[in-house]
Formats: structure tokens, sequence, C-alpha cells
């Protein structure tokens, strides 16, 4: 029957159309409500435009709506790659609403930012829809370009809307090549759309991976229906694609593709099984019917209702299967668009009136059929026009642009002979001034060459001037030096002459303070036998130590001027220079004594302070001479007096 050989098709028609990207049904529609109440904004657009497509089998209008306002809020940000995605949404959107024209004006728009965007897989899902939207036109070698195009941009991606994308462009290629016949290139695509299914593990990925491997089996099965174990093949993924469908129901946003999946079973087995597999069609058909009441899938139901009528027309119950076809039309009867699905119903029930004997009906229903096929045909027509016209006008525009290309290109050649006509008058023009140029030039270099000969005479005067000047300024020089040498040598005589002088005056002054010792200890030696007799022993003692010290004093100086006698004369003023002449007599005197060895107690005892006051004094010391600390004092004199030595 007519009806049998288009229910296939059908399906696959539904399966194709009816696929989006991965996100849960209610589950996603709420996480991404609470993304766009707390989303940057310019996040928004996206979030925004993903509920859109989230919502659309729900609430198809509120959909267009959000994507409506997506784009609104693309257009201000000024991002390509968003406005890219969020045209494309709303193409989509209108698709499924019926808006051809208008879903092709947003997809094209949505290509052309996506040319500019670097956003990849933002871009990849505008090419992805123009390469969808060509597949549901029919043109799959449009609809390969756009595909291609969209896998090229995400050949590295590996995020999970990437692998998702990825998934959808494998659908649709084998999509294509079912269409085409081609089994095996089907299969190659069924198998990596399964494989990138798996890689990213979401539901609705697994869901479309299962049910595109399992129609690659069941086409090549079509081709050779010798083949049983391909049909169980395809049997064992589309169950497998259930089976998950019913664990993970809440988490599965396309809950329509579950439905199609559902009916192509229970239509394999309609098919290709004999009647005693009636209950395995029944179950399917139910589990298809009640998704697609809960989907608003009429086009499903109304199939649905078509193969039970035929189960019921195998068994010769014609009222039933009557009944089944009336059933579906009457869920078609709110839909636009399904012209085709009521030729087929109405067919079917012409087909069951006439197996019935009702030929009276049958010629209504079969009136009926002809009128909805009409319609179709129509509508086949008026697509074809409307594809001629935009094919006319695509090539009308074609051929403007090669015009306008070739015009472009004459005045181009023309603007290059301007440009060669010019370039010979300006060289030649360049020729003549150069060569005036180099005539000026040789004139100046000339006269420059006169005045640079003057000035060589002028200057070699001036040279042998200088020289002479030379030898004068040397001659003066050297009588200069030997003034210099005269008095360095005045100098040093009045130098020693004056050191002469002092050492005289010392020696005078060491002979004075000898003699005066002597006599004060004359003095005091008399001192000390008067008060042999004295009558107060306590006062004889007293004077006696008196006179004791002053002769140990007079003993100690005697030592000093000896051992200062020994210092080597430049050894003060090598301190005071080391000190900045910041050295008093004590400091030196404390120097001179370091110098003779003597420790702290000695020179404590002979200045008659504590060894207290002689260690700051030491301190100080090596303050002013500008010591470290680590620096030992005494080492340091002994190797200054070493050094003037």
């Amino acid at each position: 029957m007519p009806y049998k050989k288009l229910l296939a098709a059908t399906i696959l028609f539904l399966l194709m159309c009816c696929t989006l990207p991965v996100v849960a049904q209610s589950l996603i529609i709420d996480s991404l409500q609470r993304v766009l109440r707390n989303a940057d904004p310019k996040m928004k657009p996206i979030a925004m435009a993903e509920l859109a497509r989230a919502g659309f089998e729900k609430n198809i209008d509120l959909s267009v709506k959000q994507a409506r306002q997506a784009i609104l809020l693309a257009k201000k940000m000024d991002d390509a790659g968003t406005n890219a995605f969020c045209y494309a949404a709303m193409g989509h959107l209108l698709m499924q609403k019926g808006q051809e024209k208008r879903a092709s004006a947003y997809i094209d728009s949505a290509v052309k930012f996506a040319t500019r965007s670097k956003n990849n897989p933002l871009a990849a899902y505008a090419w992805l829809r123009k390469g969808w939207l060509e597949f549901v036109r029919g043109d799959n070698d449009k609809a390969m370009i756009g595909l291609l195009k969209a896998e090229q941009l995400l050949e590295d991606q590996t995020d999970r809307r990437s692998l998702s994308y990825k998934v959808l462009i494998n659908h649709y290629i084998a999509g294509i090549y079912a269409y085409g016949n081609d089994t095996l290139k089907q299969h190659k695509y069924a198998v990596t759309c399964f494989n990138t299914a798996q890689r990213s593990g979401m539901p609705d990925d697994l869901q479309l991976g299962y049910m595109t491997i399992a129609h690659s089996y069941f086409s090549a099965f079509e081709r050779d229906t010798t083949r049983r174990n391909l049909l169980y093949t395809s049997l064992n993924y589309y169950r497998r694609a259930t089976n998950l469908y019913q664990q993970k129901r809440e988490k599965i946003l396309i809950q329509s593709s579950a439905s199609a999946i559902a009916l192509n079973i229970a239509n394999s087995y309609f098919k290709y099984f004999p009647l005693s597999y009636r209950d395995s069609t029944f179950k399917y058909v139910n589990i298809a019917l009640d998704i697609a009441r809960r989907t608003k899938s009429k086009e499903v139901i109304a199939n649905c209702y078509g193969i039970l009528s035929e189960y019921a027309l195998r068994e010769g119950n014609y009222k039933k299967a009557e009944q089944f076809l009336q059933t579906g039309i009457a869920e078609l009867a709110s839909l636009s668009g399904v012209d085709i699905t009521r030729s087929r119903l109405m067919l079917g029930l012409a087909n069951v009136a006439e197996k019935s004997g009702d030929i009276s009906k049958a010629l209504t229903y079969y009136k009926q059929y002809s009128a909805y096929y009409a319609k179709v045909f129509d509508a086949q027509k008026l697509a074809i026009t409307q594809q001629l016209e935009e094919e006319y006008q695509s090539t009308q525009k074609e051929n403007e642009i090669a015009r306008l290309r070739e015009r472009a290109e004459y005045n181009n050649r023309l603007n290059w002979l301007y440009v060669v006509i010019g370039s010979v008058g300006i060289i030649s023009l360049g020729l003549l001034l150069s060569s005036y140029h180099f005539r000026l030039k040789a004139s100046q270099k000339q006269k420059q060459l006169s005045e640079q000969e003057k000035e060589e005479a002028e200057l070699l005067a001036r040279l042998q001037q200088a020289e002479a000047q030379r030898l004068a300024l040397e001659k003066q020089e050297v009588e200069l030096q030997a003034n210099l040498r005269n008095e360095e040598s005045a100098k040093l005589q009045a130098q020693q002459e004056l050191l002469q002088d002092r050492t005289e005056w010392l020696e005078k002054e060491l002979l004075a303070g000898t003699l005066k010792i002597e006599e004060k200890n004359t003095i005091l030696e008399l001192l000390k036998e008067k008060t042999r007799v004295a009558d107060s022993p306590t006062m004889a003692r007293q004077i006696g130590r008196i006179i004791n010290q002053n002769l140990r004093m007079d003993k100690n100086l005697d030592e000093q001027q000896q051992a200062f006698s020994n210092i080597h004369p430049s050894f003060f003023s090598s301190l005071q220079e080391r000190a900045d002449n910041s050295l008093t007599r004590l400091d030196l005197k404390y120097c001179a004594y370091i110098l003779m060895r003597l420790d702290n107690k000695e020179v404590a005892s002979r200045l008659g302070v504590e060894p207290k006051s002689i260690r700051m004094a030491r301190y100080r010391l090596k303050q002013k001479l500008k010591l470290d600390k680590d620096v030992n004092l005494d080492h340091f004199i002994q190797s200054l007096e070493k050094a003037e030595q």
C-alpha cells in the first residue's frame, strides 16, 4: 500500500527534524533561568537564546519571544559570535513554526556574523543551522557545505557544547547519505556520531547516537532484506535508545525524539515481522503515543494510528481500521503543513472502504485524498517556483557581481596605465632635475675645493705659528722646572736647619729639666734628713712618703723622657694624619705608652687615674683612628711605628 511505502520516510524525517543540542528538559530550563538571573551581562544573550531553544517543545511562541530578546541584547554587545548564535537560534525556532523564509533570513544573518567571529563554537553553531536548513529543504550539496564548515571549526574543540554540536553534525550528514542510499558513508558518520555521543555522555547526545546508528543498520537492511542480522542490530540500538529515555526521562530535553524512535521500532515489527509480533508492535506504538501526546507531536500520533489501522485491516476488522485512521486525521486537524500525512491517511481510508465493499465511501475518501495531494503538489510547485526564483535572483546577482568585477578590473587596468604614464613622466622629470642638480653640485664642489685649499694654507700657517709658540713654552717650562728644583733644594735645606735648631732646643730643654730635677732631688734629700730629727713621728712619715713618691715620679719622668727620645719623629705626625688632626696631647701620650708596651694598669699608675679610664681612652682612640672593632689597637700602633722606620 502507498501508506506503507511512505511511513518509513515520514519517520526518518521526524527523526532528523526533531533533534537539538544537549540540555535537560525541566532541569536545564530551571538551571538556565537561574543562570540568566545571575549571569554576567556579556553572557545574558547566549543564556537567553539557550533558554529559548530549551523550551520550544513546551511553548514555541514564548521561545520565539525569548530569542528576540536575546538578539536585542546581542546587538548592544556588538560581538559577532554572540550575534551569530542568537540569530541561528531564532532561525531554528522560526523553522519549527513553519516560517521557512524568515528562518532562512535569520540563519543567513547568523552565517555573516560567524564569518567575523573568533569564537569557533558559536560560529560553528551558525554553520550547523545553515546546513540543517538546507538539509530540511532537500538541497544536500549546500547542506554538506554548511555541516562540513561547522565540523572544521570544531576540529580542536573538546568541551561538552562542542561535542554536542559534533553529534548533531554527524547525525545530519548520516541522514544526507541515507537519502542518497549510500549506506556505507551513512554508517561511517553514524558510528562517528555514536562515538562522539559516548564521549559527551549527555542523555540527549546518547539518545541521538543510538538512534543514528540504529537507522544506519536499518537502511543497510532495507537494501538487502535477506541480511536479517542488520535488522536485529538496528532494533537493538533502537531499544537501547528507548531504555535510555525511560531511565533518564527527566534529564532529556527533546522528548519528541523518543516518540519517533518508538514509532520506528513499531514500524520495523509491522513491516518485517509476522502478525504474531503484533504485541511488540502495539507496545512501542503505545510508548510512541504516550510520549507524542505529552510533547504534542500530532504527526507521530497520526502515524501511530496508521500502523494500528493496518493491523486491524490485516485482521479484517474494517470498521476498527477506519476508526483508527479517522482518529489520526482528527489529531492533525489543528496542524498546518501536514497535508501530505492527511493525504496518506485519506488514501488509507479509501483503501479500507474499498476492501469493505463501500465503493461510494471509498470514492469520497479518494476525492479528499486527491484534494489534499493537490495541496501538497501546489505547495511543492510553489516551493520549487520560489526556489527557482531565488536561484534566478541569485544568478542575476552573481552576473551583476561578475559585470561589476569586470568593470572594476577594466578600471583597474586603466588606472595602471595612467600610473605607468605618470611614472614615466615623473622619471623623465626626475632625470632632468638630476642632471641639473649634478651640474650645480659639480660647480659647488669646485668652489668648495678652492675654498678648502685656501683654508688649508691658512691652517698650515697657523700650525707653524702654534709650533713656534709650543717650543717657546717648552723652553719656559724647562726654566720653570729648574727654578722649582732650586726652590725645593732651598726648602729642604731650611727644613734641615729648622730641625737642627729644634733638636738643639729640645736638648737644652731636656738638660734644664734634668738640672731642675737634680736640684729638686737635692732639696728633697735635705728635707728628708731634717725630718729624721722631727719631734712628730707622724709628720716625719708623711714628709718621707711625699719625698719617696716624688723621687719615684722623677725616676719615671726620666724613663719616659728616655723612651720618648727613642720614638721616631714622624710617628706622631702619621697618627694625626690618620685621625684628621683630631688627637690631643693626652691622646698622643696614650699612643706613646702603648708603643712602649705598657699595659693599662701601668699607664694608669703613671697618669694617676683608674684603669677604667684608660680603657675608655683606648676606645676613643680607636674611633678617632677609624679602626674597626676587630682591629687590635696595640698591633696597629706597633705596625705604624715599624712602617715609619
